[in-house]
C-alpha cells in the first residue's frame, strides 16, 4: 500500500532588528520512539535579506530544501537520540551476539566518547561536519591516533545500524576522514636475540609465559585461559578451546582459533615444570592463589614493562610476541599456510580448506625449528617458581 504524501511549499519569514534574515520554516515527517509516524516542525535560516535580495529567491532556496522532502523516494528519520537508540534498541539487539572483550570495547567507546558529545542529539541532526569536528577534536586532546580510529569505528557501526533500521537516510561516518596520524615512536624491531634477551630479564611468571607465547604463538588470552586438560605432554600437543579477557572465559577470537598446535621438547618440559601434584583437568595452568586467571594487563604493568624499560625496548606488549613467532617461523622457511593455521588466522581459503588437516606434520616441524633458534641452553628452559601462591610479594595483586 502506497503511503499518502502531502505536498509542502513551506512558509517564510523575515527575522531581525538590524540584521534581518529569511528563515524558512515546513514540517518535515519523521518516526517518534515509539516507532510511530509524525511530524516535525524544522527551520533554517536562508541567509541575510541583503544578499538574498528577493522572496522569489528565498522562495527558490526553499524550494530546493523541500524538493528531498517531497520527494516520493524521502524516508522519514527518527527523533531518537544517540543515547535512547543505543540503550533502547542497538544494545538489546547487538550485545546478545557479542563476546565480553567486545561488549567492553563499545561500553567503553560510548561512555567515555560518544556519549558525552552526542548522546543527546537526534539521530537526524548527526552530520558530517559535526562528526569531522568531534573527531579532530579528539585527536587534538592528545588521544593516540589509534584511539580516534577506535572511536569512529564504534560511532560507524552503530550509525549503520540506525540506517539499516530506517531511522537515517545515510550514515554520516563514512564520509568522515580520520585526522592526520603523527609520528609515532618507532617500536623495537624483533630480533632473536632481543627476544631472548627480553624472556630472561622477566621474573616468573611472565619468564613463562613470554616463553610460551614467543615459540607457540598463542595470544595472551588463549594461553591464560588453558587448563591441563587441553594439554597432552606425552604427544606434546596442545588445544586451544577457551580465551579469557578481564577473568570472563569465551570461545576464541574466530572459529579458526580453536586450533590444535604441536609442542616443540622446551615447551613440554616448561608446562612439565608448570604442573603440579594436586592438579586437575580442569586446573588453570597460569592461575592465582584462588585458582582465577591471572591479569594480563597487571602481569604487562608490573613485570613486562618495566623489564622492556630497562632494556630500552619499546612497543612491547603480550601481542609482541605473537608477532615474534610469526617473525621466527618465516625465518625457517615455514609456509604461509603452516604459518596461518599456527597462528588461528582465517584469512584464505588455503587455511581454512586444507591446511586445517595437514597442520601437524608441518607445524611439529616448524615450531621445533623455532625452539631450535632459542638454543636449549640458559634461562628460557622451566620456571624457578611455577605459580603466584609462591610469590608473596606479588599476592593476589595478579589477579584479575
Amino acid at each position: 500500500m502506497t503511503r499518502k504524501r502531502c505536498f509542502q511549499k513551506g512558509s517564510l519569514f523575515k527575522r531581525g532588528t538590524r540584521t534581518k534574515v529569511w528563515v524558512a520554516r515546513w514540517w518535515e515527517p519523521v518516526i517518534g520512539p515509539d516507532n510511530l509516524p509524525g511530524r516535525i516542525r524544522r527551520s533554517e535560516v536562508l541567509g541575510p535579506v541583503t544578499e538574498i535580495a528577493t522572496k522569489r529567491e528565498a522562495m527558490q532556496m526553499l524550494d530546493d530544501l523541500l524538493r528531498k522532502v517531497n520527494s516520493s523516494d524521502f524516508r522519514p528519520q527518527a527523533i531518537w537520540t544517540l543515547r535512547s537508540f543505543v540503550e533502547d534498541r542497538w544494545k538489546p539487539e547487538i550485545f546478545p551476539t557479542l563476546k565480553f572483550s567486545s561488549k567492553k570495547f563499545y561500553e567503553n567507546m560510548i561512555d567515555a566518547h560518544l556519549n558525552p558529545a552526542f548522546g543527546d542529539t537526534q539521530l537526524r541532526l548527526i552530520t558530517k561536519d559535526a562528526v569531522q569536528c568531534f573527531l579532530n577534536a579528539k585527536a587534538r586532546s592528545g588521544l593516540s591516533w589509534k584511539t580516534v580510529k577506535h572511536v569512529r569505528t564504534a560511532f560507524g557501526t552503530i550509525i549503520e545500524a540506525a540506517v539499516k533500521d530506517d531511522f537515517m537516510a545515510d550514515n554520516p561516518i563514512r564520509r568522515t576522514r580520520l585526522p592526520r596520524r603523527s609520528p609515532v615512536e618507532e617500536k623495537t624491531p624483533i630480533e632473536l636475540e632481543t627476544v631472548k634477551e627480553l624472556i630472561e630479564k622477566l621474573p616468573e611468571p611472565s619468564h613463562s609465559i613470554a616463553t610460551l607465547l614467543a615459540m607457540t604463538g598463542l595470544r595472551i588470552g588463549e594461553l591464560l585461559a588453558l587448563r591441563w586438560q587441553d594439554i597432552d605432554l606425552q604427544k606434546g600437543l596442545l588445544s586451544v578451546n577457551q580465551t579469557v579477557y578481564e577473568g570472563h572465559f569465551d570461545e576464541p577470537k574466530t572459529k579458526h582459533s580453536k586450533r590444535r598446535i604441536p609442542l616443540g621438547p622446551q615447551c613440554v618440559e616448561i608446562l612439565a615444570a608448570l604442573k603440579r601434584a594436586e592438579a586437575t583437568p580442569s586446573t588453570l595452568v597460569f592461575s592465582a592463589r584462588n585458582g582465577s586467571p591471572l591479569s594480563r594487563r597487571n602481569l604487562l604493568n608490573r613485570q613486562l614493562k618495566p623489564a622492556a624499560k630497562t632494556l630500552k625496548l619499546t612497543g612491547v606488549n603480550w601481542h609482541w610476541f605473537r608477532h615474534a613467532h610469526a617473525t621466527l617461523l618465516d625465518s625457517t622457511g615455514a609456509p604461509i599456510g603452516t604459518t596461518q593455521a599456527l597462528l588461528g588466522h582465517s584469512s584464505s581459503d588455503i587455511t581454512r580448506g586444507t591446511y586445517i588437516h595437514s597442520v601437524p606434520a608441518d607445524a611439529r616441524q616448524a615450531v621445533e625449528e623455532v625452539e631450535k633458534l632459542f638454543g636449549t641452553s640458559g634461562k628460557l628452559i622451566g620456571p624457578k617458581w611455577t605459580q603466584v601462591p609462591e610469590w608473596p610479594e606479588m599476592g593476589s595483586s595478579l589477579i584479575n
